[in-house]
């Protein structure tokens, strides 16, 4: 590929990115704009919004076994365009559909809404992995780290900016369906622009080479069954995503109902998270090279565990503690992702990393997807009793830290050695990525994980 194209392509892939932030940020479970249609709007329950929290992680979960028969027949690039297109029209539709679903009749209204979310999950799943797939087809290794440092940091500034215009056009225009219908609707917009930068980029798959094709499928699973390393590591993903989306969507929920925060209000507190992970990236970096990537982990989980015990106590009274609260654990968010990342470089063997990739993606996904909607059938039933739901919340809220620290006998189980890196595990990383709105890092949701690229040593002068 000619320098000039390349240029090209690199420079509408960053258009590409820019142009899908908001549409980006709107998929994912239990973000602060949709809690407020589906909660504060149609009066959805618990269970019907834990379920809908929970489609994108089915949606994780089935692309696991569609996504094979697709790659036979179609091109990466083809499957992301047409997968994105399908998923744009899902939000159009849903653009329409506000003004005639009934917020007086949540059961009727949910069955709709659940109906369109979980077909945009599907594809906006096959969407995502397909463009990583395609991109990484076509930009070549040398630039992965410096050209996505890049492109990951101009799309954390446009995410601080779509959550600042979201609060502001929302504050302005009221907690009314009309703001909704206009930020969809421009989410919607941008989307098509993003799927045209795709269009213009002009690429051809580049060959190579795959360790894997040495060994049969039965040969791989006996590999990755022998590897406890990375049998650990799903067991920990699994428990982790489970403890974290049992009742980690219903937070945002918990502020507009009991803390009585404004839309405005909760877009800020979570673009302080966005600014705390996006600041303190470099010196988790720095320390996972320098003392191992499980010792950052596992301080930044249980950091941030000890922190989510705030959710436990907190009212409208100290509720103004929350902004350093996600600015807090944005921070420690960000250094668990990429320490994340990276251990899964040195732990999936190369020998099978398809099939590694495959099974943690699944069963991560399936516990990820069943956490919600068991956590919306609990608190529904709580909250039918005669205690208070600032206090049935402020129970349930304690179960997720203590769940996740938990979980951390399993990754201390990880051993991480200095094994051979892989060029990428992004596949591995969409479970992460579709959690961070319910963490409060949901920059990460835009995110293309790469291994930077090490500098050649220079030769010592003579």
């Amino acid at each position: 590929m000619s320098t000039s194209r390349l240029s090209h392509n690199l420079r509408n892939c960053t258009f590409d990115g820019l142009a899908a932030i908001p549409i980006g940020f709107l998929l994912q479970p239990g973000n602060f704009i949709i809690s407020a249609l589906l909660v504060g709007f149609y009066h959805l329950t618990p269970a019907v919004f834990g379920l809908i929290a929970s489609l994108p992680f089915w949606g994780n979960f089935a692309q696991v076994f569609i996504m094979p028969a697709i790659n036979r027949r179609f091109s990466p690039k083809s499957v992301s365009m047409t997968s994105a297109s399908l998923q744009t029209l899902c939000w159009i539709a849903l653009v329409i559909l506000l003004p005639v679903l009934p917020p007086d009749d949540p059961a009727k209204s949910g069955v709709w809404l659940t109906a369109l979310f979980a077909l945009s999950a599907l594809v906006g799943s096959l969407a995502g992995v397909s463009w990583t797939s395609w991109v990484r087809e076509w930009v070549p290794a040398r630039l992965l780290g410096k050209y996505f440092g890049r492109r990951n940091r101009l799309l954390q500034v446009a995410q601080i900016g779509f959550l600042l215009i979201s609060g502001w056009l929302i504050s302005r225009v009221g907690n009314s369906l009309v703001s909704f219908q206009l930020l969809i609707a421009a989410a919607c917009l941008l989307r098509l622009v993003s799927i045209y930068f795709q269009y213009k980029i002009q690429t051809q798959p580049a060959p190579t080479g795959n360790p894997e094709n040495h060994h049969s499928w039965r040969e791989q699973i006996q590999i990755l069954l022998q590897h406890k390393p990375c049998l650990w590591f799903i067991a920990y993903g699994a428990a982790w995503g489970f403890s974290a989306s049992l009742f980690g969507p219903f937070t945002t929920v918990f502020m507009y109902n009991e803390l009585g925060l404004s839309v405005g209000e909760v877009s800020t507190i979570v673009m302080l998270a966005s600014v705390g992970g996006a600041v303190s990236a470099p010196a988790w970096g720095a320390l996972a090279d320098r003392y191992g990537n499980k010792p950052v982990m596992l301080f930044c989980m249980i950091t941030w565990q000890l922190t989510n015990l705030f959710w436990c106590v907190v009212t409208r009274e100290s509720s103004v503690a929350l902004y350093a609260t996600w600015f807090l654990g944005g921070s420690v968010g960000m250094g668990f992702a990429l320490s994340l990342f990276n251990i899964q470089l040195k732990i999936i063997p190369a020998q099978a990393k398809t099939l590694a990739i495959s099974v943690n993606l699944a069963v991560g996904s399936l516990a990820t997807a069943i956490g919600p909607i068991i956590g919306g059938r609990i608190l529904q039933t709580v909250l039918a009793g005669n205690t208070p739901a600032l206090e049935v919340y402020h129970r349930i809220f304690l179960v997720p830290p203590a769940l996740s620290l938990l979980a951390c006998l399993l990754l201390i189980r990880v051993h991480e050695s200095s094994a051979h890196p892989l060029a990428s595990v992004v596949g591995a990383m969409r479970n992460a990525r579709t959690l961070g709105s319910v963490f409060g890092v949901s920059f990460l949701t835009d995110y293309l994980f790469v291994r930077p690229s090490e500098r050649p040593r220079r030769k010592a002068a003579r």
